[in-house]
């Protein structure tokens, strides 16, 4: 009895993480046992703590790496620990910089293929800046193939953000879509917001709620609807990419710098000064996110900077306040220093 997978795919701050949202939300009230495995570029987790609070959710983090090259070799074995608790489905998020047909290969090979089917593959697209990555990105062209590839091997793509751009602009990105996926269904949205019923299509009770399971009976019948589209995809292999020296992980020339609030400072950011310091490293700087104490506020403020986006909320984040960056051709040096600055 084969557990089905969704993977989630999409570059930095396409909306992800609000989509996995949702989905845990229905999977709960259709009374399922979800698994979920996030995987983040940065050391410090970010979206597995927004899920676990909004949710409940166990979430398995792989931290600091991709799983498509420094943390392959994690992935069978986070994936088989959770296999232990029995869910019902699994998510798998992966980072914005992933390529997801490597994950898929993975879960179709010893020793997941017994115990795993792949289910979807969701792609998620900005619509503010999905036409313009050829060429903001065209001396990176690892991350060039990459991002095709995240829309090459989708059976599902959800162009976010759609209320932001003009019409035209949409009809721009659906013919770039079709033109590299002519096979896969493209939705337009905003807030990740879609009907799910088709992505859970099949997915029934059978790990720790199942009825069957608490009668002690083993027998449950289940109709699979596995979509193994990357076996019929064609193309070559897509190269295994190691991290660069002095990063915190990276994936060709995108990597992560995680920033951490000084534990001596008792004050207090402001926003303006936080927002600056985003900034200031332009197009360099394409996803920045943490948790942050401003001053004159006791709650700490969750911040996202996603395209060129700045959002703030409220957070009960226990711990150490700290930013995580994540760039093309970051200056770790650079921006470490201008962060101690903000605190001297």
């Amino acid at each position: 009895m084969k557990i089905p997978v969704i993977i989630l795919s999409g570059f930095l701050g396409s909306g992800k993480t609000t989509l996995l949202l949702s989905l845990l939300k229905e999977s709960k009230l259709r009374g399922l046992n979800p698994g979920v495995v996030m995987n983040e570029l940065g050391k410090k987790d970010v979206d597995g703590y927004i899920l676990q609070e909004s949710t409940g959710t166990r979430v398995e983090k792989l931290l600091d790496g991709c799983i498509c090259c420094s943390r392959k070799e994690e992935l069978p074995r986070t994936l088989t620990a959770l296999l232990a608790r029995r869910p019902d489905i699994i998510y798998i998020e992966l980072t914005g910089v992933a390529d997801p047909d490597e994950i898929a290969k993975s879960l179709l090979a010893p020793p997941l293929a017994d115990r795993l089917s792949l289910h979807h593959t969701v792609t998620v697209l900005d619509a503010e800046n999905a036409l313009e990555y050829s060429s903001r990105f065209s001396s990176d062209k690892q991350l060039v193939r990459t991002l095709r590839k995240q829309i090459a091997t989708a059976d599902l793509i959800i162009v976010n953000k759609s209320d932001l751009v003009e019409p035209e602009t949409l009809w721009k990105i659906e013919k770039m879509v079709s033109k590299q996926n002519s096979e896969s269904e493209i939705v337009f949205t905003h807030y990740s917001q879609i009907n799910l019923a088709p992505l859970l299509a099949g997915i029934v009770v059978r790990g720790l709620n199942s009825p069957a399971l608490r009668r002690g009976s083993g027998n449950v019948n289940v109709s699979g609807t596995a979509l193994q589209r990357m076996n019929t995809s064609g193309g070559s292999a897509t190269a295994v990419h190691e991290p660069a020296a002095g990063t915190d992980g990276s994936y060709s020339q995108v990597a992560a710098v995680t920033l951490t609030v000084p534990a001596a400072w008792s004050g207090g950011l402001r926003r303006e000064q936080l927002e600056e310091f985003f900034r200031q490293w332009g197009y360099s700087l394409l996803r920045a996110k943490g948790h942050v104490r401003l001053a004159g506020q006791d709650s700490v403020q969750l911040v996202q900077l996603a395209g060129n986006r700045i959002s703030w909320e409220a957070s009960s984040y226990p711990g150490q306040p700290y930013v995580v960056c994540i760039g093309l051709n970051l200056d770790e040096k650079a921006i470490s220093r201008s962060w101690a600055s903000l605190f001297s």
